[in-house]
C-alpha cells in the first residue's frame, strides 16, 4: 500500500501498527487501548448491505420488454392501457350525472360566452380572420375532451400561440417568400397594386385563404412535434423552463402583443417592421371607440368581477357585451362608411371544408413550430398541475402532450392554428362549478351554434373592439413587473433570468428570446455551481452534527483535523475551482509547502550538522495538528532559541511552525449529488498533493452515484479505505490514531494527544 498516506504512532518507544486509514491492526480494526469506536467504512458497508444489481438485459430481451410494455397482450393490461390513452372513459365512468351535469352545463355556457369575443380577438392577433378563433373553440376542444387528463382547463385560443403564429405568417409578407404560397404570377399581380416610398419595406398583403394555409401548416407541424414528444415521454421538458424565465418571456411577449394592436386601436396601417411615429395619422373615431371599450372592460373585469369574485357565481361577460354593443353601433351608425373604421368583414356561415395542409416552405417555421410546442405545453401543463392539486386528482404530462398534439393535428384540417389552455377561461370554468371536460363540450356546442347561424351577424364588428379586449387582457402580464423586487429578494439569479429573457424577447422577438432565456438559465446553473463555496465544518457536541463554523455557534475545532464540506456537484465546469477552494479553506497549498520543504532539504546544515536537533522540530511543524497546540508552540520556541543555523533557515522554520500543522483533511461528500471523470481526477489530485506534504485525506458520505463514478474511473481500487459513512466515522478513526488510551468518547474532548508521549513519522510500506 502507498506509504504517502500511512502514519504510525510512537508512544514511549513502543510501536503500534496501524492500517492505512489510521486504525489499529487489531482483530476488528475498531479498538485501541481502552476506548472502543464503531468505525463504519463505505466499502464495508456496501459489501454487507448493498443489493446485487440485476444483470443488464440483452438487446433482444430489452426490445421484447419494451414492445410488451407498449403493446400489452393480456386482456386486463390492454383494458388498462386503452383506459390510460383515453382518460375520458375513467372520468365519465365515475361521473355523477344528477349532481355534476348542471354545474358543467352552467360552466360550459359561461366559458362559451367568453370564447366568442376572445376567439375572434386572438385570431386577429394571429393575422387571421376572426372566424378562425371560433373554429379553434370547437374542433381541437373535442379531441382534448377524449384524450386530456385535466378536468378543468379550458382549451382554445391564447395570446402567445396567436402571437407566434402571426409572426410566422408575417414572414410571408416578404415577396421572396410570398412567391412560395402565391405563385409567381399571383405575386406579381399583387405587387402591381402596392405603392412604396422607398423607405418602408415592400410587403405583399396575403389573402385570408393563404394565411389560413400557412397557419394550418404550422398547426400540423406543432401537432406532430407534440405527439412525438408525448410518445417519447418527454413531459419533463418543461422543467427546463423556470418560473422567472416564463415570467420574463410572457411579459416580453405582452409588449409585442400590445404593439401589434396599436394599429387597430389608433386606426393605422403600420407595417410590422415599421416604427411608431405614424400615430399623428390616428383615426380619431377609432381611438375614441377603443378608449371607451377599454375603460368599460377594465371597470367591469377588474373592479367588479375580481373584487366581488367570492359573491358571484360566474363573472359578468363584459367582453361579449362590448362585442355585441360595438357590432350594433357599427351596423346602424355605419362606422365603416362614415368614419373609415376597419371592421371584421365577411364571416362565412357553416363549418369549414376539411383540407390537408400543404406545408409550404416548412424550413421557414420549423424552429417556431418546436418553440410553439414547448410554450403551449408549458402553459397547459402548469395550469393542469394547479387544477389537479387544488381538486385532488392526478394528471399525466405525457398523455397531455398526446392530447395537445392530436388536437392540433385534427384542427389543422379545419383551418385552425395551434391551441393551448387559457388562464382566464380555465379560472372561470373552475370557479363556475365545472367538474369535468364535459363543460368544454357544452361550450363547443354553443360556439358551433354561433359558427353555423349567428356568425355572419358579427360582420360589422370594428377591429378596434377586439383589440381593446386584447389590450385589457395584457394587464395581468404587465403586472408581473411588480414581482421583480420579491424575485430579487429570493434570488439574484432568478431576477437576472427574468430581466435577460424579457429584454431578449422584446429586442430579438419571441422565438429567439425564449431560446436565449433558456440558454441563460442553463448558464446560471453552471455559475451557481462555480460560486458555491466550501464550508469549514466543525462539530456541535450538543447535537452531534457538523456545521459551518462561520454560520453556527458552539462549534468546536478539531486539533490537527480539518473538515471541508461542499454543496454542489464536482464536474468539469467547477472541478479546478473546487480544488482551489479546498486549498484556501485548509490554509495549506501543497505546492507552496513542498517548495518550502525542498528548500529545507537542500540545506546542508539542516541535513547533516543540525539533523539531530531539527528532525523533531520538522516533524512537529509539518505533521502535527493545529488548534490546541500552545504547549507545542512554547516548546518549539525553545528549540528555535537554541537554533544556531543561519537567519534564513531560522525564518523558514519559524514560518513552518506558525502555519496550521495539519495532519488529516476530511472532505464531506454527502451534499455532492454527482461527479464526473474530471471530478474524480480532482479528488485524486487532492489526495496525492496533500499526501506529498504528509497530510492524510479522508472522505465521507459518498452517495451511490458518486461511488459508481469513482469505481468506473479506477479511483476506488487504490483509495477505497479512505471512504467513511459519516464525518464522525472519519474523525473517530483519526481520534483513535491520536489518542490510543484517552477517554475522548466519554467526555467529548477533541484535543490533541500529549506532545511528550508521541510523535509522528510516515510509515514504510506495510503490505
Amino acid at each position: 500500500m502507498d506509504s504517502n498516506h500511512q502514519y504510525q504512532l510512537t508512544m514511549d518507544e513502543e510501536e503500534t501498527p496501524l492500517t492505512s486509514n489510521g486504525t489499529t491492526a487489531s482483530e476488528n480494526g475498531n479498538v485501541r487501548g481502552n476506548t472502543s469506536y464503531n468505525i463504519r467504512k463505505t466499502a464495508d458497508f456496501r459489501k454487507e448491505f448493498r443489493r446485487a444489481e440485476d444483470p443488464p438485459l440483452s438487446k433482444p430481451e430489452a426490445f421484447k420488454q419494451a414492445i410488451t410494455k407498449a403493446c400489452p397482450c393480456d386482456k386486463r393490461s390492454q383494458k388498462k392501457y386503452w383506459a390510460k390513452k383515453f382518460p375520458v372513459w375513467r372520468i365519465m365512468k365515475k361521473y355523477k350525472w344528477r349532481e355534476d351535469i348542471p354545474n358543467d352545463l352552467v360552466s360550459g355556457l359561461t366559458v362559451g360566452i367568453m370564447q366568442l369575443p376572445q376567439g375572434m380577438a386572438y385570431a386577429l392577433l394571429a393575422e387571421l380572420p376572426p372566424v378562425v378563433g371560433l373554429y379553434m373553440a370547437f374542433f381541437p376542444v373535442l379531441i382534448y375532451f377524449l384524450l386530456g387528463t385535466s378536468r378543468h382547463i379550458s382549451m382554445g385560443t391564447v395570446a402567445l400561440c396567436s402571437l407566434l403564429t402571426g409572426s410566422v405568417i408575417s414572414r410571408f409578407y416578404n415577396p421572396a417568400l410570398a412567391v412560395t404560397v402565391l405563385g409567381q404570377n399571383r405575386t406579381a399581380q399583387m405587387l402591381e397594386n402596392v405603392t412604396t416610398d422607398g423607405v418602408d419595406p415592400l410587403e405583399v398583403e396575403l389573402p385570408d385563404d393563404v394565411k389560413i394555409i400557412i397557419a394550418s401548416s404550422v398547426c400540423l407541424l406543432v401537432g406532430v412535434v407534440q405527439l412525438i414528444m408525448g410518445f417519447l415521454r418527454m413531459g419533463f421538458i418543461t422543467t427546463y423552463m423556470s418560473d422567472p424565465m416564463i415570467g420574463g418571456f410572457t411579459t416580453g411577449a405582452a409588449v409585442h402583443v400590445g404593439t401589434s394592436q396599436v394599429k387597430y386601436v389608433f386606426g393605422l396601417h403600420i407595417p410590422r417592421s415599421d416604427g411608431v411615429f405614424q400615430i399623428i395619422k390616428t383615426n380619431v373615431p377609432t381611438l375614441i371607440m377603443s378608449i371607451v371599450c377599454m375603460i368599460i372592460i377594465y371597470i367591469i373585469k377588474v373592479q367588479v368581477n375580481q373584487r366581488f369574485k367570492s359573491k358571484m357565481r360566474f363573472p359578468v361577460p363584459v367582453e361579449l357585451f362590448v362585442v355585441v354593443a360595438g357590432t350594433l353601433l357599427s351596423h346602424f351608425l355605419k362606422f365603416s362608411e362614415n368614419y373609415h373604421m376597419k371592421i371584421v368583414g365577411e364571416i362565412p356561415a357553416g363549418l369549414p371544408t376539411p383540407q390537408i395542409p400543404s406545408l409550404p416552405s416548412t424550413s421557414v417555421y420549423t424552429a417556431e413550430a418546436f418553440i410553439i410546442s414547448v410554450v403551449a405545453f408549458s402553459q397547459c401543463v402548469s395550469l393542469a398541475a394547479l387544477m389537479a392539486k387544488k381538486h385532488g386528482y392526478s394528471f399525466d404530462a405525457n398523455q397531455e402532450l398526446i392530447a395537445y398534439g392530436a388536437g392540433n393535428i385534427f384542427g389543422s384540417f379545419f383551418s385552425c392554428y395551434p391551441y393551448a389552455a387559457s388562464v382566464s377561461r380555465s379560472s372561470v370554468q373552475e370557479s363556475a362549478g365545472g367538474k369535468t371536460q364535459l363543460a368544454s363540450v357544452f361550450s363547443a356546442i354553443m360556439v358551433l351554434i354561433v359558427i353555423v347561424s349567428i356568425g355572419p351577424l358579427f360582420q360589422s364588428l370594428p377591429n378596434c373592439v377586439l383589440a381593446s379586449i386584447i389590450m385589457v387582457a395584457l394587464r395581468s402580464l404587465f403586472l408581473q413587473f411588480l414581482d421583480l423586487p420579491k424575485i430579487y429578494k429570493v434570488s439574484a439569479y432568478d431576477f437576472w433570468i427574468w430581466i435577460v429573457t424579457f429584454l431578449a424577447v422584446v429586442v430579438l422577438h419571441v422565438d429567439y428570446g425564449i431560446l436565449l432565456g433558456m440558454l441563460f438559465s442553463f448558464f446560471t446553473v453552471v455559475i451557481r455551481s462555480q460560486k458555491t463555496p466550501t464550508e469549514n465544518l466543525r462539530p456541535i457536541e450538543e447535537v452531534k452534527v457538523y456545521e459551518d463554523s462561520s454560520k453556527y455557534n458552539k462549534t468546536q475545532p478539531i486539533s490537527g483535523v480539518k473538515v471541508v464540506g461542499y454543496n454542489s456537484p464536482i464536474y468539469y465546469a467547477n472541478g479546478s475551482i473546487f480544488a482551489k477552494q479546498v486549498y484556501n479553506s485548509v490554509g495549506i497549498i501543497p505546492e507552496k509547502r513542498k517548495r518550502r520543504m525542498k528548500r529545507l532539504r537542500k540545506s546542508d546544515s539542516i541535513v547533516s550538522s543540525r539533523k539531530s536537533s531539527t528532525a523533531p522540530l520538522l516533524n512537529m511543524t509539518t505533521e502535527l495538528g493545529s488548534g490546541q497546540y500552545d504547549n507545542r508552540r512554547r516548546k518549539s520556541s525553545l528549540s528555535l532559541k537554541l537554533w544556531s543555523g543561519s537567519a534564513t533557515q531560522l525564518n523558514i522554520l519559524a514560518a513552518l511552525l506558525e502555519e496550521n500543522a495539519l495532519h488529516h483533511l476530511v472532505i464531506d461528500l454527502s451534499k455532492v449529488t454527482f461527479i464526473d471523470s474530471v471530478g474524480s481526477k480532482i479528488l485524486k489530485q487532492l489526495v496525492e498533493d496533500y499526501e506529498a506534504v504528509h497530510i492524510g485525506v479522508l472522505f465521507s458520505g459518498a452517495n451511490d452515484e458518486v461511488w459508481r463514478v469513482l469505481e468506473a474511473t479506477d479511483f476506488l481500487p487504490k483509495y477505497a479505505d479512505l471512504f467513511y459513512i459519516t464525518v464522525d466515522d472519519a474523525v473517530n478513526d483519526v481520534r483513535m490514531l491520536l489518542n490510543p488510551d484517552s477517554d475522548t468518547e466519554r467526555n467529548g474532548n477533541l484535543g490533541s494527544p500529549d506532545d511528550e508521549q508521541m510523535n509522528y513519522r510516515p510509515l514504510e510500506n506495510m503490505a
